[in-house]
């Protein structure tokens, strides 16, 4: 038992030197995106990610945000204007190369879905009490084509849909994207 011990005392500093000298690797399967585009709900939306790559598969944290008008009543009685629909979704996927600079992404997930709503006048006598949030869990899918034209940036088309209990909804956006491998 000593001698296994001594044994993995000896090559522990040999592995972390090693470790040290591999950390590229891991910031170089990284890229981020930022898409623009609309939603079925007929409002625009702001959507990016970041996501860790391997040769043929991804996994990927990804926010929306739909822009549509809802509003919320503060402190003081005022109404203003918020993003009204929120997306944050964890998704894995597989990615499908048709040449170097161009591929498809197809993506599975689940997402949390938020929403803000104000409650009719006649449920509360407090403001305060006017304002619900609506929060729901959701599977999210995606198909994403990328051209990469320099190197590590490229465009991207994607089409999404999330599948929910409270507002289920597909959108399509134009982006962005860097550090693509």
């Amino acid at each position: 038992m000593k001698k296994l011990f001594l044994l993995f005392v000896l090559a522990l500093p040999g592995n972390m030197a090693k470790a040290q000298t591999d950390y590229g690797n891991f910031f170089s399967a990284l890229n981020v995106g930022i898409e623009f585009g609309a939603a079925t709900l007929r409002e625009p939306l702001m959507s990016g990610f970041i996501g860790y790559n391997k040769p043929k598969s991804y996994i990927k944290f990804k926010f929306s945000s739909v822009m549509q008008n809802t509003y919320e009543v503060n402190v003081n009685g005022e109404n203003n204007k918020v993003p009204g629909f929120s997306e944050a979704a964890l998704m894995i996927g597989k990615k499908v190369k048709i040449n170097a600079n161009s591929r498809f992404e197809f993506g599975v997930g689940a997402a949390v879905n938020s929403d803000l709503k104000k409650y009719d006048q006649s449920n509360s006598d407090t403001t305060r009490d006017k304002i619900i949030q609506k929060n729901a869990a959701g599977l999210v899918a995606e198909v994403r084509y990328v051209f990469r034209f320099i190197d590590d940036v490229g465009v991207s088309i994607s089409i999404n849909g999330n599948a929910n209990n409270q507002k289920t909804f597909a959108t399509g956006g134009l982006g962005l994207v860097l550090g693509l491998k």
